[in-house]
């Protein structure tokens, strides 16, 4: 079940997303979102000890526990930049508050396109009020059990890996100010993600499909 998309609507919902990242105008936006949910605020106890030639860093596998936070991102695909919020937990009601973020982020912007995946938070009644407030963004998900379709879980595994993964942290408040300077870092050098997946399946206009 994990290996494989069970969606009977697979084909459908993932042409739906590929068409917005490679066929969908310049001038509409594609803003990618997602919860990273249970970050947790672990304290090593005792400090690394460093690589040396032959030898690869060597870590005490005891630590102590300072509690988990939420992120709320979001990704803006055709910029690769992004950003979101710190929530203690999530659900509904914090998805809509990230939609909220993500529209005042692009005041002026006249349509844009949001990619999600299929949890039940992500179709509530709240939110559905939200889009009916805000005709200009639609929301477009994935299909079930294929949330690798959405571009903002390349940046979740890319901060997971260089921040997340051999931190330590003595506090969620610390925890909090490592994530923000990571994403400060990125934006300041980021380049959207080289998206390549063409599956032969996928009706695409004859000039953007694989050689």
């Amino acid at each position: 079940m994990w290996l494989h998309s069970q969606d009977d609507e697979f084909r459908a919902k993932r042409d739906e997303i590929l068409r917005l990242y490679y066929e969908m105008p310049a001038d509409e936006l594609i803003i990618s979102v997602d919860e990273k949910p249970g970050i947790q605020a672990l304290e090593r106890r005792y400090a690394d000890v460093p690589m040396k030639p032959g030898q690869p860093v060597r870590r005490e596998f005891e630590y102590i526990r300072h509690g988990t936070l939420t992120l709320m991102g979001a990704l803006d695909v055709r910029s690769g930049k992004a950003f979101g919020f710190l929530a203690p937990t999530t659900g509904g009601e914090v998805f809509v508050e990230l939609l909220e973020h993500v529209s005042r982020c692009y005041p002026r912007r006249s349509r844009g396109h949001i990619v999600c995946d299929n949890q039940s938070s992500h179709d509530t009644d709240d939110v559905l009020d939200w889009l009916q407030d805000h005709p200009h963004w639609t929301i477009h998900f994935t299909p079930k059990h294929a949330s690798w379709l959405n571009q903002i879980e390349c940046f979740f595994s890319v901060l997971q890996r260089r921040v997340l993964a051999r931190g330590s942290f003595a506090s969620t408040d610390e925890l909090a100010e490592r994530i923000h300077r990571y994403l400060l870092w990125h934006n300041d050098q980021a380049t959207p993600f080289r998206w390549s997946y063409r599956p032969k399946s996928w009706s695409a206009p004859a000039g953007l499909r694989a050689a």
